[in-house]
């Protein structure tokens, strides 16, 4: 799709605002961009690092915008839409990455049938590689829907969910590079107790999750499949998946994710 043809402004200069921006900015062809922060210096970095008009405050924005992308914390969402609700026009469409607010909570305060989107993109869109999440309010039509994954296949894949599960997938995917990121540095410090050198060690580990994790996705094996690949009977693997085991992995993972999902739900209220 086109982007060029669309004004997009992104409220918000944190990672993931950046991150969409850098994203927009490499696109084949890229759209009208401007930004808002409330911070001065995150403004400063916008327009002088990225080299994004930055607007005078958020209605600006919005009214100058065809496509909104809210870029915020959830725990400021209800202040920037009360400031921007007015200037919201059935025109325009409001995209959301606030994690856990759903598209109701979003469209409260509109006096107009604005078409919202609700989104959950990752940590690795910082590098192109992530995954976002897209779940249609109200008044959203097929239309929106592709306009939005166009600008966020931009940051990696996509995938359309009902909004109903959006809880869910945020403690998956949303929550789930930290959880990766806690068993890669747990392993390191595990390589480094055994002797390795610290160097070693974070080379061996990171591209042995880098290359188990693209093996699992070229190959459309199951994991307990590929698992089962490098399980010799009697062998090391065993040994050491067992201790994993008898140690309750499994129902850490389980436990994790069910708290995830609900401080989401309780985000959203």
């Amino acid at each position: 799709m086109d982007l060029s043809t669309y004004r997009i402004g992104i409220i918000g200069g944190g990672n993931m605002g950046k991150a969409i921006i850098k994203g927009l900015l490499a696109a084949p062809q890229s759209p009208t961009l401007s930004a808002w922060d409330a911070a001065s210096d995150c403004r400063k970095q916008l327009k002088e690092e990225l080299q994004v008009p930055v607007a005078q405050d958020n209605r600006e924005l919005v009214l100058n915008s065809d496509i909104i992308i809210l870029a915020v914390k959830p725990q400021i969402i209800d202040p920037v839409m009360n400031e921007i609700a007015d200037a919201l026009t059935t025109d325009k469409l409001l995209i959301s990455i606030a994690a856990g607010v759903p598209c109701k909570r979003l469209e409260k305060p509109l006096q107009n049938l604005v078409p919202t989107i609700r989104i959950m993109p990752n940590t690795p869109a910082l590098i192109n590689r992530g995954i976002s999440a897209i779940a249609a309010g109200s008044h959203a039509q097929e239309k929106h829907l592709k306009i939005t994954q166009a600008i966020f296949s931009c940051l990696g894949e996509t995938a359309l969910v009902p909004e109903n599960t959006m809880d869910m997938v945020t403690a998956v995917s949303g929550s789930g590079p930290a959880y990766v990121f806690l068993v890669i540095e747990a392993m390191l410090d595990a390589a480094v107790g055994l002797g390795l050198p610290r160097d070693l060690a974070r080379k061996l580990v990171v591209e042995t999750v880098l290359g188990s994790t693209e093996l699992l996705k070229e190959s459309g094996k199951h994991p307990m499949e590929l698992k089962d690949m490098v399980t010799s009977p009697g062998g090391t693997t065993i040994a050491g998946l067992a201790e994993l085991e008898k140690n309750g992995l499994r129902h850490a993972f389980n436990e994790a994710l069910k708290s995830a999902c609900q401080r989401s739900q309780e985000l959203g209220k």
